[in-house]
């Protein structure tokens, strides 16, 4: 999820990218839209969407990929 804000800040372009997923609970549909300024969307629309941005020190990473210090 983070490839629209990294490649869109490397690239100088705005980028944005889109997640079809469901809820695990009612199966409803849901979109998840971020672009390379951290705007997001949801559809449909969620009352309180969870979202997780997680923060790694970059500097202290032995993790051979940035995902698998997730």
């Amino acid at each position: 999820m983070a490839t629209p804000f990294v490649q869109g800040r490397l690239l100088e372009k705005d980028l944005g990218c889109e997640v079809e997923t469901k809820c695990a609970i009612s199966g409803r549909p849901i979109v998840f839209e971020l672009d390379s300024e951290f705007r997001y969307g949801v559809r449909p629309p969620a009352e309180k969407p969870v979202f997780m941005i997680p923060m790694i020190d970059i500097r202290n990473l032995d993790a051979p990929c940035i995902v698998d210090d997730f």
